[in-house]
This record gives structure tokens, C-alpha cells and sequence, in this order.
């Protein structure tokens, strides 16, 4: 579980804030975290992973401070980078210089998500595709096993099969104790895998919660005309997309992030967070 509290962090001591104000709490799952350029995605994650320091604030990763934390405890979190160098001639031999600081890697793990990206480990890292490169990062990291996993725009780089089968991968090689937040562009690629959101603007956090309790507030649902009681609303050729107030928490549609993110950044935001943050009565 990560818990963030008041969280502030500026480039330059009197610089405009890149975060300002993030308070939240991500429990286990898989999680989405959205923004536009800019907004402060990567900045957070680097405080996440206790590369960078809050100018204020907390941050508390299963009780500690993730910028101190012991060799021990930083076996615990990994962040795999947009690019990132690994110094070694193959993932493989990466893998076996260090993954034992990762006491939960499983190299048979890493060794199935090698051959489903068509890889075996021994390729030269430095005369790899860099989506190739990527892949082989990919099937690295996912195989760790620790508490908490940050991947940064991860599907980079990637064509459309290997990204199909990150999605595969991402579902079968996540356990239900692992704390994985995904910082993406393309909101839908990952979509029936989230558990929750994190949505930000302008180095704020705009809006944090669960699948569960998004669906709980407000429906999805796809109709002709725009419905009378839609509270956002997208035309596509053919068809309008909206955002209505649930009628039935028992009765959730699934969550379209995308159609979500779009509303959180229209002029009917403080209506959707409006019912987003209300509490569910009448059921």
C-alpha cells in the first residue's frame, strides 16, 4: 500500500510547484496513472520510487519512507523507466547480477515472459530494436515479484502484438499483493486490468479511486441521441457516449477510463467529480 500525504516537490527551490497538494491511497492492484504532459506523472513516480524527495509532505510505502529505506527494503519497489539503461550485455546476465536483490524473482517467470516476447535473454542488449530492448526490460521486471512495480509509459516503443501481449503478461505475472501503478498516454491499452485510477492536471491530483467505486457513482453507456440525464457526453460517428449517475451500485457498467479522463478535463469536471465523490445512499 502507498499512502501520500500533502505531497509538494519543486525542481528549484522557489520554482513553480511540478507537484502540488497529492493526497491519496493506493492500495494492491493495477493502476492507471493519467495526465497530459506536464502534469506530473513521472515526477511522482520518481518520488514513489525515493529517487527524488518531497519538498513536503509523506510518502509511506507499507509503513516507510521509500528515500530511506535499508538494501533490504529497496528490494521492495522497482521503477522501470520511459528509457532506461541496463549495464549489461544480455538481460540474462542482467538478471543474474541483479535479481538477488529482489527476494521474490522468479526466474521461471522471467524466463516464460522472455519466449512469449519471441526472446531468449542471450540477445546483445546494445544491438537490439529498442522495442526488442524493451520487451526484454519488460519480461525482467514483471518476474521480480516486489511490493511495488512503477512502469512509466511501458508500451513505448512497443508494436501492436507486443503490447497485446504486455497486457497478457501484466495479468498473469501481477499477484493480488503487488501494488503496480501504470503511467500512461494510452489510456485504453490496459484498461479491463485496472483496479483503480490516478488522474492528474496541472501538478494536481484531480482525482484518485477504485474501479469498484467509480462504477458504484456513475455508468457508461452508449446510446443514439445524448441521454437526458448524462452528465458528459461524447458524440463518434454514429453514436454518443456518456456519463450518467448510476442508478444501482449493485448493477455497475465497466469503466471507461478514457471517456472518464476526457470528462475530468472538460468544462463538466466539478459536475462528474460532483458524483464521483458523493456518498452512495439509497441502494
Amino acid at each position: 500500500m502507498i499512502e501520500l500525504k500533502n505531497i509538494e516537490f519543486s525542481y528549484q527551490r522557489k520554482g513553480k510547484p511540478a507537484l502540488q497538494g497529492i493526497t491519496t491511497t493506493v492500495e494492491p492492484g493495477i493502476h492507471l496513472l493519467a495526465g497530459e504532459n506536464g502534469a506530473g506523472k513521472t515526477t511522482l513516480l520518481h518520488l514513489i520510487a525515493g529517487v527524488s524527495h518531497p519538498t513536503r509532505g509523506s510518502i509511506k510505502i507499507s509503513g516507510t519512507d521509500p528515500a530511506s529505506q535499508s538494501p533490504s527494503e529497496m528490494g521492495r519497489v522497482f521503477l522501470l523507466e520511459e528509457t532506461q539503461y541496463f549495464p549489461a550485455k544480455s538481460i540474462r546476465q542482467f538478471a543474474s547480477q541483479h535479481s538477488h536483490f529482489y527476494p521474490n524473482f522468479s526466474p521461471e517467470t522471467f524466463i516464460s515472459n522472455l519466449s512469449s516476447f519471441g526472446l531468449t535473454g542471450d540477445e546483445s542488449l546494445e544491438h537490439l530494436s529498442l522495442g526488442n530492448r524493451k520487451k526484454s526490460q519488460l519480461a525482467y521486471v514483471l518476474a521480480l515479484g516486489v511490493d511495488t512495480l512503477l512502469l512509466d509509459e511501458p508500451t513505448n516503443a512497443l508494436d501492436i502484438d507486443s503490447r497485446i501481449m504486455l497486457r497478457k503478461l501484466i495479468g498473469k505475472s501481477i499477484s493480488d499483493q503487488q501494488t503496480v501503478i501504470i503511467s500512461t498516454h494510452s489510456v485504453t491499452e490496459f484498461e479491463n486490468l485496472y483496479d483503480g485510477a490516478l488522474i492528474l492536471e496541472k501538478s494536481h491530483l484531480i482525482y484518485a479511486g477504485s474501479t469498484e467505486s467509480t462504477a458504484e457513482r456513475i455508468s457508461f453507456e452508449v446510446s443514439r441521441m445524448p441521454m437526458a440525464d448524462a452528465i458528459y457526453t461524447e458524440t463518434q460517428i454514429g453514436r454518443v457516449l456518456n456519463i450518467v449517475p448510476a442508478e444501482d451500485s449493485e448493477a455497475t457498467t465497466a469503466v471507461d477510463w478514457r471517456l472518464l479522463y476526457s470528462a475530468l478535463h472538460s468544462p463538466q469536471r466539478n459536475l462528474v467529480l460532483e458524483y464521483l465523490n458523493s456518498e452512495i445512499t439509497g441502494y
